[in-house]
Order: structure tokens, then sequence, then C-alpha cells
């Protein structure tokens, strides 16, 4: 249905409803096929229009469909403050599945403000309101966050049946889309799994590891170019030069990840930038590209300062020292080092202000369900 048919629609009597809720689905739809941009862009059509037929019905849906648009663009704070509005909607309507997919959006956020243990009950329960009202696409999702959260913990195993679940409820679902995002978060837990060894200098398990992560990639890789869903061919892009990277061919995770970040730019997709930046970095640190490596994370961190507060600026800003002491411009360096404290004591305080919001929302969380 095109958006023509969709005004045409809410004009009539009585049809506003329907049309602005098949508006938010459609939104949803758009962005997950890969134009994002055009999926956030019905939703907020949808979410003006809902506000001034006063349908708070419609508003919740299109409040949902905005906060995911952002979450798929990585843009935590956008996609927080719309996953917020939508809770409180949500409850106030008793709408479970709603309340489901906005909790999924705040869960998103968590790993910006690196609050993964504090938003473990959030998916719990969106993964329980999924499963009690039959929503494979609200339990694929929420079971998708899930093994993020799990995978970042270091719970590999578990990560992994989260993911394996959330694969079966997108089959469910039905759209070939969803599916292959789950398939490429599937991926990147082979790619933490891979760092780890790494990490740890197990040699052995790093070449199996990152050879497995590699082939599954690639898989998901050709397929997001056939379906043009250009974030997942970003993401898998990104992935496939950090694995060659821990592999011990930098010179092709250079190009790998060099054409990771001209997607992001090309896609407008800032959020993207600043960890392939940091990467980057440090692979063209490993050929004494200096001067290079600066240029790129000034790329990164331009990007990061529009996505406040997030972690990242800080983790630039001390790159960008470490760099310049390497050049031997001394000052530089020490005036990028106490921007990089101050950046971290900034971003601590936003973080401190974002966990005592997730408290208060398991409060309240509890006390609508009676606990």
């Amino acid at each position: 249905m095109s958006e023509s048919d969709l005004a045409s629609d809410s004009a009539a009597s009585g049809a506003d409803d329907n049309a602005l809720t098949r508006l938010s689905r459609e939104a949803v739809d758009v962005a997950l096929a890969g134009d994002i941009k055009r999926g956030l862009a019905l939703a907020l059509e949808a979410n003006h229009r809902a506000r001034a037929a006063g349908d708070q019905r419609a508003e919740l849906a299109a409040l949902n469909a905005a906060a995911r648009c952002h979450s798929l663009r990585n843009d935590a704070i956008h996609s927080l403050a719309a996953g917020v509005d939508a809770a409180a909607l949500a409850r106030k309507l008793d709408d479970g599945v709603a309340l489901g997919h906005a909790l999924c959006a705040i869960v998103n956020t968590s790993f910006t403000f690196k609050l993964l243990g504090e938003c473990e009950e959030f998916v719990l329960h969106a993964i329980d309101e999924g499963l009690k009202h039959g929503d494979h696409d609200l339990e694929s999702r929420a079971r998708q966050a899930y093994g993020v959260l799990l995978g970042d913990l270091g719970r590999f195993e578990e990560a992994r049946s989260q993911f394996e679940l959330s694969v079966q409820a997108a089959g469910r679902d039905g759209r070939a889309s969803l599916l292959l995002r789950v398939e490429g978060s599937l991926a990147h837990l082979l790619r933490k799994v891979a760092r780890q060894h790494a990490d740890r200098g197990e040699a052995d398990q790093l070449g199996a590891a990152g050879s497995r992560a590699l082939e599954e990639a690639t898989s998901v890789l050709q397929r997001a170019r056939e379906q043009r869903v250009i974030s997942v061919e970003m993401n898998m892009t990104g992935m496939i030069g950090e694995m060659h990277w821990l592999l011990g061919n930098v010179d092709l995770g250079i190009v790998e990840t060099a054409r990771a970040m001209d997607l992001a730019q090309r896609s407008r997709q800032p959020a993207n930038l600043p960890p392939l930046a940091l990467r980057l970095a440090s692979m063209l640190r490993e050929r004494d590209r200096f001067a290079d490596a600066i240029e790129v994370l000034h790329r990164g961190l331009n990007a990061a300062e529009t996505l406040r507060p997030t972690f990242r600026i800080a983790e630039l800003c001390q790159e960008i020292a470490e760099v310049q002491a390497l050049l031997g411009e001394t000052v530089a360096a020490t005036d990028w080092h106490e921007r990089a404290n101050k950046e971290r004591e900034q971003f601590e305080s936003g973080r401190q202000m974002a966990a005592g919001f997730l408290k208060r929302l398991r409060a309240d969380l509890g006390h609508s369900s009676g606990d």
C-alpha cells in the first residue's frame, strides 16, 4: 500500500486508526528491509497524524515504530526517548505486546550506556509477552536483544541458544529481512568468541573461531547484498575486516574496515562510524600510518559528537592522544588526554542518570505485575 492510499483511507470517518496502524507497520517493514531512513520518516509521519487525531493506540504503534527505526540506525538516544514514551503509553493502555517492543528499544540502548545487567529483567519480560500473545516478531526481537546482551556478558552458550530460538521465531514471522538480521547477530556472537581468544592469546582457538566467524559473516553478507539491506551489509563487512585483522592479515583488514566506514557514511548511519574508526586506526598504527589513523579517528569523533552521550567519544579522544604522542606532538597529546578524562566524567554522569531511570522502570513493572 502506498502512502497516498493510506492518506485516502485516513480521510474516511473511523478509518484513520487502521490506516495509521498500517503506516506504522509499514515503517517497520521498510526499515527492516533496509531503507531505514524512509522507515523512520513513515513512523514520524504516523506519530504526527496520530497525535493530531488524538488517537493514543495509533500513537503507541507509531512511537514503537520510531523507536525500532532509531534502534536499527544504532541511534540509541532517540530510540531510548521514543521507547520511554511508548512504555509509559503501553502501560496506560494495558498493551502487553506494545510494552514488550518498547522494552526491546530500551534494552538496546543499554549497550550504549554499559548497563547490561540492569536490563535483563526487561528483555525477559518482553520475551514473555511475545510468547503469551503468540507474537513471533516480538519474540524474535526480544530473544535477539537477549542474545546480544548475553554475548556481551560473555555467556556465549546462553547467547547462542537465544539466537537459535530467535531464528525460529523469525522463521514463523515470515519476513526474510528479520531473519537476516538475527543471523547477522549470530555471526557477531562468533566474532565475540574469536575476540576473547585473541585477548587471551589462544592462537589455535582464535584460528578456528575466526575462520568460522569469517565463513558465517561472508554468507550473511552475500544475502544482505542480494536483499539490499545496507545496514547488515555494513555490519558484516566491518566484522570481516576485524576477523582478517585478528587472524594476522592486517592489510586486508584495513581494506574491508575502510569499506564498511564508507558504507556507513553513504547510508547516513553515524553510530556505526566510531567503533569502525577505532578498529581501523589500530590497524593503521600497525602499519605506521599515523597521519591516516588521525584522519580516521577524527571522522569517528565527528560522528560520535552527534550521538551524545556515548562512551565512544572518550575512547576516540584517548586514541587520538596516543597517536599524537607517537608523532611526537606531546602538547597535543596532553590536550587530547585531558579531554578524554573529561568525556569519561561526562559520560559517567549520563550513565548514572540512565541507571536511575532503569531502576524506576523496573519498580513500575514490578508494581504493575503485582510483584
